[in-house]
């Protein structure tokens, strides 16, 4: 091969730039399309809302039990006495026996009873934690001093005596987000300090982690009003609570209206529709959130048009056709893949191939990490036949060499030729593969007899050259990522017909 690049042909390539994107911003959806999808949300939304507050009904009604619980109330007496003695002097041996032998029975009893809790510290009215369950890093230590008068405890215990709920923050004495219920100790009328109950926030996570039957980018989960989601993320891998900050327009909005449907950007940068509702949770304010991608709905609509849809496709596609632009870079080395081959961009090469025609290119890409592409004969499985399946198998190579799964939404798909073919099965087993229609492009030119596809893995860009059938027109080249996605055409069709 020379450094120049022959005359156009067929293709098929993927996009360029950033994660694809559904339909326009403005597009919008059919009114009954959304109305479905908020119904589904709505219900999503309000079933986990009765499993949290059926959880923190339980578990409320447990903290207010441990102050009239006649063995928790003589631990305490018997535990903070002793250590009051053994503040001025040394406990004599049968004493330090007796106290550990009662802290054995205590934490058999805290097992029996209360081990939806975390931890419980016996607390004095100083501040000082006398007595713990785990004996972690809080245990004998001044509340009201040093660090730990600056966690949300200490604050509260400092500002008030009276029962309370202390919202979720991060405990650096376990190193993760903690709640706590308190609840005073009264003897005969005197306050004696607190019973302090310590929730994990695992308890709430594993609620929201439940599968909602919001399909792939579906989900539910809670923020406060720090704008801090409460529970992980079910699509991103990294732990999301109280490290993951929402949009404050965003989340303030929410609260203002305490309940309703929106359409929004999330934290992903993908447009969702949302349905959310405010929360009272003893004291403070929680926002219940379900969402899921507006790509999902559109692509989930498809399905129940499909056969009218991928008839308008090709249409809709040349339609939305961006102008010509110059031809890409040349590269004495590009990477050839040849019919019923695919291959991936190493070293900086670029990708190319040529004399697409009855055949498909296809490019696969997560842009900045790797790039395939593939040109598919009319025997591949596309195409109906029995041969050959391109796409299932470079989508199986890159799901076990090159991301792990919830990458796969970034992912872009190209899909090249001068017909429309293989539109329908390549389309089919994309979206058997879990791809939305928001990361397929279909680049397409029934005026044309060729393409020649070049993609560069290093900027994630495709060229497309495309070669007349007349011979008396001139050969042109254009940038696949400037073409429309599926997902934009179908949401178009869908909207104008609705």
């Amino acid at each position: 091969m020379t450094g120049r690049w022959p005359g156009p042909v067929l293709i098929a390539a993927i996009l360029l730039l950033g994660p694809a994107r559904a339909a326009a911003p403005d597009a919008g959806l059919p009114p009954a399309l959304e109305a479905e999808t908020y119904s589904r949300l709505d219900a999503a939304r309000v079933a986990r809302r009765h499993d949290l507050e059926t959880y923190l009904d339980r578990i409320g009604a447990l903290a207010r039990a441990v102050p009239g619980d006649p063995v928790m109330r003589r631990y305490f007496l018997l535990k903070q006495r002793y250590h009051e003695l053994a503040r001025r002097e040394a406990p004599p041996a049968e004493a330090v026996a007796a106290i550990e032998e009662l802290k054995a029975s205590i934490r058999q009893h805290y097992f029996e009873h209360y081990h939806p809790f975390y931890d419980i510290l016996f607390v004095d009215r100083g501040g000082f934690v006398f007595s713990t369950i785990r004996m972690q890093g809080d245990y004998h230590r001044d509340l009201f001093s040093g660090d730990l008068r600056d966690t949300a405890l200490g604050r509260r215990l400092l500002e008030t005596p009276d029962e309370a709920f202390i919202d979720y923050e991060y405990y650096a004495v376990s190193d993760e987000p903690s709640a706590f219920f308190v609840e005073p100790m009264i003897e005969d009328g005197e306050h004696r300090g607190w019973f302090v109950m310590q929730c994990a926030v695992n308890k709430i996570n594993r609620i929201f982690a439940r599968d909602a039957g919001l399909g792939a980018t579906g989900e539910v989960f809670l923020v406060n009003r720090q704008h801090q989601m409460l529970t992980d993320s079910r699509l991103r891998p990294e732990p999301s609570i109280l490290r993951r900050h929402l949009s404050r327009g965003n989340i303030e909005a929410k609260f203002a209206e305490r309940k309703g449907h929106k359409v929004v950007t999330d934290y992903r940068g993908y447009r969702a529709l949302t349905s959310f509702e405010v929360c009272p949770v003893m004291g403070t304010e929680w926002l219940l959130i379900a969402k899921i991608d507006e790509d999902e709905v559109v692509t989930g609509a498809f399905a129940g048009d499909r056969d009218r849809l991928l008839r308008a496709l090709p249409r809709l596609a040349a339609a939305g056709a961006p102008p010509a632009c110059e031809p890409p870079p040349g590269d004495a080395h590009p990477v050839v893949v040849d019919l019923d081959e695919f291959g991936k961009g190493l070293d900086g090469r670029t990708l190319a191939t040529y004399g697409v025609n009855t055949c498909t290119a296809v490019v696969l890409t997560l842009p900045g990490r790797f790039s395939y592409l593939g040109h598919a004969s009319p025997y591949d499985a596309m195409y109906g036949q029995a041969g050959l399946d391109m796409l299932p198998n470079v989508a199986a190579r890159i799901r076990t060499f090159e991301m792990v799964p919830w990458e796969q939404r970034t992912m872009q798909v190209l899909l090249v030729a001068p017909h429309a073919e293989s539109l329908a099965g390549a389309v089919d087993r994309l979206l058997a593969q879990g791809f939305l229609l928001s990361q397929i492009r279909f680049v397409h030119a029934v005026d044309a007899r060729s393409a020649t596809v070049v993609h560069d893995p290093a900027s994630g860009a495709t060229w497309v050259g495309w070669e007349p059938d007349d011979p008396a027109r001139p050969a042109r080249w254009q940038r696949a990522d400037q073409w429309p996605t599926l997902g934009e055409l179908v949401a178009r069709d869908l909207t104008s017909a609705g």
